[in-house]
């Protein structure tokens, strides 16, 4: 078991290296909430590894493109700005022909890539909701995946209907969010 959760935690900070900003920041914290995760280790490395393929296939196509791909438990969420609705539909298309997932929510908006500044407000804000989440303490803030972009939070996760409303809650409340996507599977938990 303890061999798994180095790997696991060696996927995860080579993923935190190549990830976005938000993801770097929260990179720390990836050993202790892979023990509070409600996915399995396989299918946390298998989200890990949707999210890298994912990335491998974006960087081929051509355009002004940022995208933010993640994966929870087989559910992806495209975010980002792309040039073309031709683009955005092959992205969604090739993300759908990989393994093991389940669904692809596509967020990205057609025009240009947003700013560094942009970006950076989005990651202030994203570790706004997970300190939120902590100094609430309604729930465990690692079964609750907090991505932005453009001001609107994206909330993953494994949650009862409880936990769920309470970190939309939370995330409604912090400053400088616009919107609230919640794109929870629920459980009895």
């Amino acid at each position: 078991m303890l061999k798994h959760i180095k790997l696991l935690f060696i996927s995860f900070v080579l993923l935190q290296l190549f990830g976005c900003p938000a993801a770097i920041i929260g990179g720390g914290a990836a050993g202790m909430s892979t023990a509070a995760d409600r996915r399995t280790p396989g299918i946390i490395l298998e989200d890990s590894n949707i999210e890298l393929k994912s990335f491998a296939r974006i960087q081929k196509l051509e355009g002004d493109i940022h995208t933010n791909v993640t994966s929870y438990n087989g559910h992806v969420l495209i975010l980002g700005q792309v040039p073309n609705d031709k683009i955005k539909t092959k992205i969604t298309d090739q993300i759908k022909e990989l393994a093991n997932v389940k669904s692809v929510v596509n967020e990205l908006t057609i025009g240009p890539v947003s700013s560094l500044s942009a970006r950076a407000e989005d990651t202030l804000i994203t570790s706004n909701v997970k300190a939120r989440f902590f100094k609430e303490n309604k729930f465990s803030p690692f079964i609750v995946k907090v991505i932005t972009e453009n001001k609107a939070v994206y909330l993953m996760g494994i949650l009862t209907e409880k936990e769920g409303k309470e970190a939309e809650d939370i995330a409604k409340n912090t400053s400088k969010v616009t919107k609230v996507v919640k794109l929870f599977e629920y459980s009895n938990k």
